[in-house]
């Protein structure tokens, strides 16, 4: 879903940013244009942003196959 019209941003867009380190709404606004133009979008984005840094938390790190986790 579009959540950025003026820029055409969509959900999908900004839960990839974020997985690409976006972790601000500034972050948002430098690589995707979220709220450079009419800023009607922000809350929503706000919302998306935060739904997938919670979801990259509760995510354990995938590991390579026949990686094995060093105990220290």
């Amino acid at each position: 879903m579009y959540v950025c019209v003026c820029n055409a941003v969509t959900e999908s867009d900004i839960h990839s940013a974020a997985q690409n380190g976006a972790r601000r709404m500034r972050d948002l606004r430098g690589c995707l244009g979220i709220g450079s133009d009419c800023g009607a979008c922000c809350c929503h984005a706000k919302e998306c942003l935060e739904s997938a840094l919670e979801q990259q938390a509760s995510t354990p790190p995938a590991f390579p196959l026949g990686f094995q986790e060093a105990s220290i």
